[in-house]
C-alpha cells in the first residue's frame, strides 16, 4: 500500500524541472519564509521525495542527488553544538542556498509572465517591416508665361462648359410640362357629354401634342371607362381606339381622381 507521500509524488514528480524546482515546491507547500528555512524539516521531506522516486522506479538525475548532499551538509552544520562566541567571519550555513533560491524565485516569476504573454500573443501574426519609399523631392519647373496663359484659358473654358450644362439641365427641369390628369378627365367628359363618338387619335395626336399629354389623356380615358361613363372599341390589336358615351349616364357627376397636381 502506497503512502500519501508516494501518491503525491506520482502526481508531482514528473513536473519538477530540477532540484531547485522540487525544493521551492516544498518551501511554498509548507508556507516557509524563504529567509528562515527550517533546514532539518526541508531536508527530511526532500529525501522522502527522492525515496518515493526510487520506489516508483523513476530515474533520479544527478543534480537531485547533489542537492540532497548539499542539504545534508547544511543540516549537519546546523546540528553542531553552538558556541557562545562565534568567529566574526562565520556565516549562516543556509546563506548560499537562500541566495540561490531567491534568484530562482525571481526567474520563476519572470518565466510565468513570459509564459502568459506567449499564451496571449501566440495567435498574433506580425507583418515584416518594409523599407519606406523615398520622399518625393520638390522639382522646380521652368514654365513660360505662354504655357500658363494657355492652361488658364483651358480651365476657364471647361468651367464655363460645365456651368452651362448644369444651367441647361436646371432650365429643362424648371420648364417641365405639367399636365393634370383631373383636367384631362374633365376635358373628355365635356366632349362625351355632347353624345358623340370620337377617335382617340383625333383628340390627342402625337404630331400636335406632347408624349406626356397623350399619355395623360390615355389614363383619363381609362379612368372614365373604369367608372362606367364611357366605352371604347379597338377592332384590331394596336389599331385605332374609339371612345363613346356609355348608355345613359350623367356626365354632370364628378369623378374622384387621386393625383399630385
Amino acid at each position: 500500500m502506497k503512502s500519501a507521500l508516494t501518491d503525491a509524488c506520482t502526481l508531482k514528480l514528473e513536473n519538477f524541472e530540477g532540484p531547485f524546482d522540487l525544493l521551492f515546491y516544498l518551501i511554498e507547500k509548507n508556507q516557509i519564509d524563504l529567509y528562515d528555512i527550517p533546514i532539518s524539516e526541508i531536508t527530511d521531506q526532500y529525501l522522502d521525495y527522492l525515496n518515493a522516486m526510487q520506489e516508483l522506479d523513476l530515474e533520479i538525475a544527478s543534480e537531485f542527488l547533489v542537492m540532497a548532499a548539499t542539504l545534508l551538509h547544511i543540516k549537519s552544520r546546523m546540528l553542531l553544538p553552538s558556541r557562545e562566541t562565534l568567529a566574526e567571519d562565520e556565516t549562516d550555513p543556509r546563506e548560499e542556498l537562500i541566495l540561490r533560491l531567491v534568484e530562482y524565485k525571481k526567474y520563476k516569476e519572470v518565466s510565468e509572465v513570459l509564459k502568459q504573454r506567449e499564451t496571449q500573443w501566440e495567435c498574433v501574426h506580425y507583418k515584416l517591416p518594409e523599407a519606406l519609399p523615398e520622399a518625393a523631392h520638390e522639382v522646380e519647373l521652368d514654365v513660360s508665361p505662354e504655357i500658363l496663359r494657355s492652361c488658364l484659358i483651358q480651365i476657364m473654358q471647361r468651367y464655363h462648359e460645365k456651368m452651362n450644362d448644369v444651367s441647361q439641365k436646371m432650365h429643362r427641369i424648371l420648364n417641365r410640362e405639367k399636365v393634370s390628369l383631373r383636367a384631362k378627365v374633365k376635358e373628355l367628359l365635356t366632349i362625351l357629354g355632347r353624345g358623340i363618338k370620337i377617335r382617340f387619335s383625333r383628340l390627342y395626336d402625337l404630331t400636335k401634342s406632347s408624349k406626356l399629354e397623350v399619355a395623360t389623356g390615355f389614363l383619363a380615358m381609362l379612368e372614365i371607362v373604369k367608372v362606367g361613363r364611357a366605352e371604347i372599341e379597338q377592332p384590331t390589336d394596336f389599331g385605332e381606339i374609339t371612345i363613346m358615351p356609355a348608355g345613359s349616364c350623367s356626365f354632370a357627376e364628378p369623378i374622384n381622381i387621386h393625383e399630385d397636381d
